[in-house]
């Protein structure tokens, strides 16, 4: 996926802070397994509104977080009020060498040119260091997904892939070392209309279903039900966790 414009995800900022959830308790201890626990100094490349920063930073992290959008950015410090922020793509990270114990994106790593990214993430991060990518996606047959998937079809559009189902060759590639690849399983409990307002804050339906996409949301209300109804959502993260090699 080419990478998005950081003036693309400015209008999403309200929706993302609102709406956006977080990631399983088994990622983040999977994280300080590696690593990435009280005393670590750690920095989150696509950070968004914060919600990685929050945890990581309850957890005893010093956290910064690096995001190409101000009006995320503003968001993710009235969230984190000890984290530091700072206005930078994932491409050209503003920090020296070898600064970090550690640097983690999660749910953003599809939008960045991944190959120079992930070289910025490795160079930024100490010899030893933990790198740690992340998706979570709705499981096939997850019955949300499911109608989700039929909304699209009943207003002419075809249904967006999981992210999860794209090639990321750049990290079975890359020269990191210890790479190991995590799934981790999670269910969330989530009414329609909170529900409905998390799908309004995903970037790729905007940009994929243009002129369609007032209808797309409106025949998945109906769909979901009442604004109050209760989903059960089964969701897989995909957790990508490796170093960087040793001097």
């Amino acid at each position: 996926m080419a990478a998005a414009s950081a003036g693309s995800f400015d209008e999403l900022a309200e929706s993302y802070d609102r709406y956006r959830i977080g990631y399983a308790d088994d990622v983040y201890d999977a994280l300080a397994e590696n690593g990435v626990r009280a005393g670590a100094d750690v920095l989150d490349v696509g950070c968004g509104t914060g919600l990685v920063l929050e945890e990581l930073h309850r957890r005893g992290c010093t956290v910064t977080g690096a995001d190409p959008s101000e009006p995320m950015l503003a968001r993710a410090r009235r969230r984190v009020p000890g984290a530091a922020f700072v206005l930078a793509r994932a491409e050209s990270l503003p920090f020296a060498d070898a600064t970090f114990d550690a640097a983690t994106c999660a749910q953003a790593f599809h939008w960045v040119d991944q190959g120079r990214a992930l070289a910025e993430m490795a160079r930024v991060v100490r010899p030893g260091g933990t790198i740690a990518i992340w998706w979570k996606s709705l499981m096939r047959g997850d019955p949300t997904r499911l109608l989700r998937e039929e909304s699209a079809r009943d207003v002419g559009l075809e249904p967006l892939p999981e992210i999860v189902t794209e090639k990321f060759d750049v990290l079975e590639d890359s020269p990191l070392v210890d790479r190991r690849l995590r799934v981790i399983p999670w269910i969330v409990r989530m009414r329609a209309g909170d529900y409905l307002g998390y799908e309004r804050s995903r970037a790729r339906a905007r940009d994929a279903y243009g002129p369609q996409l007032e209808r797309y949301y409106a025949r998945l209300a109906e769909r979901l039900g009442p604004p109050d109804a209760e989903l059960s959502l089964a969701y897989l993260h995909l957790l990508f966790i490796a170093r960087v090699p040793s001097a």
